[in-house]
């Protein structure tokens, strides 16, 4: 009896209230509506972009402005990021980046305030569920809260999420005569949708898929995620580089958040983006290659394969890279200056830039070779070989 009512006192009655009722009454709610064919197409579509607005305030505001400061970003920008951030009702701006970054901190530790050793379901939406540092320290974001409205948020962040997460879509919605609708499906539902999405983050995420950049944690990369999550499934990479604005680093990973902050840059909404180079990502990616390769040689016998033979293959491919980004940087240097030469000095950048194209040829070529021989080896000790990042 003791251990029960030790157990409900750990409860914090309204965050698991507000997890529980939602549901009960987002799905239930929108069964109802199909059942009887009410589901106005309007409310739909109010739906998807009510959720894409609040599910884009957590990761381009919340986690990569306010927790990471990958990028810097004008008031009205970051006034939006808050507002429709409060409507997902993840807590406010400060306490969301104030756990963030004690996860990234203290990842996978008790210290960890949604460490996936306590389990998924604890790591998912159990550790909102019970209570939790009541005494939480702020000390870890002096810097938002020097932030005049990161402090209007925090203190006004409940109302602002009833208004704008259930008010304003009820009344949207009601302009077509469909005002259940936007509190249920606009409403209800998509703070569901949105809870959900987040959470998987921090359970998913750390249980499922691959770790390219690094084995010191449970993170993981997982595109399947980032479909749900705006791009913040490639979590493996996330966690070894935490200051970059983006989370998908190549052009075909899905990251509608980077996509974002880039094209308001051209707007200047956002500026100042941070990104990890080239060569430092490629670095960190070739030793966990050489660090699984190292281990597979402990522990199987590879009569044609040795430590020494692994360590010149990454050497090599770091040395064409080097050489490569060299060669591409002084061909586009001249290039850019021949544009704008019309002296008698022209025929004689024409023929230099020329004789440094094919020097590019051939240095492209020189680090394909060299990467075709690492993925070889990769292969040859059933060491997944994931795609390298040049530029």
């Amino acid at each position: 009896m003791n251990k029960v009512r030790d157990f409900l006192k750990r409860i914090d009655k309204v965050n698991a209230a507000f997890l529980l009722l939602t549901p009960a009454i987002g799905i239930g709610g929108t069964c109802y509506l199909a059942a009887t064919g009410e589901i106005h197409w309007a409310t739909a579509v109010l739906a998807l972009v009510m959720a894409i607005a609040t599910g884009i305030a957590i990761t381009g505001g919340y986690h990569r402005l306010f927790s990471h400061k990958s990028y810097d970003a004008k008031p009205l920008y970051k006034l939006l990021m808050l507002v429709f951030g409060a409507a997902a009702f993840e807590n406010s701006a400060l306490r969301w980046a104030s756990d963030h970054r004690n996860h990234h901190k203290f990842v996978d530790t008790d210290q960890d305030p949604y460490n996936i050793k306590r389990g998924f379901w604890y790591a998912h939406m159990g550790w909102v569920m019970f209570k939790y540092d009541e005494k939480h320290c702020y000390d870890n974001v002096a810097d938002l809260e020097a932030d005049p409205l990161v402090r209007f948020q925090n203190r006004h962040y409940v109302t602002l999420g009833i208004f704008i997460g259930f008010f304003m879509p009820t009344m949207i919605a009601a302009l077509w005569g469909d005002p259940l609708g936007g509190l249920l499906i606009a409403g209800c539902l998509r703070t569901v949708m949105n809870h959900h999405f987040t959470f998987s983050i921090n359970s998913f995420a750390h249980l499922v898929g691959s770790r390219p950049y690094s084995d010191q944690d449970t993170s993981r990369d997982n595109w399947v995620l980032a479909l749900l999550t705006y791009g913040e499934g490639y979590h493996n990479y996330h966690h070894r580089f935490p200051a970059d604005y983006r989370n998908g680093i190549h052009s075909y990973h899905w990251d509608p958040t980077k996509w974002l902050i880039k094209l308001l840059e051209t707007t200047g909404q956002t500026y100042n983006l941070r990104k990890i180079s080239n060569e430092t990502i490629l670095r960190v990616r070739l030793k966990m290659d050489e660090k699984r390769m190292l281990r597979k040689l402990a522990s199987e016998n590879h009569r044609h394969i040795s430590h020494e033979l692994v360590a010149s293959a990454r050497l090599k491919i770091e040395e064409a890279y080097s050489q490569f980004r060299h060669v591409k940087g002084e061909y586009k240097r001249l290039k850019d200056a021949k544009l704008h030469e019309w002296s008698a000095q022209w025929a004689v950048m024409h023929e230099r830039v020329e004789s440094l194209k094919a020097d590019l040829k051939r240095a492209n070529e020189t680090l394909k070779q060299a990467t075709s021989e690492w993925v070889r080896l990769c292969g040859h000790l059933g060491v997944p070989a994931y795609e390298l990042v040049y530029s």
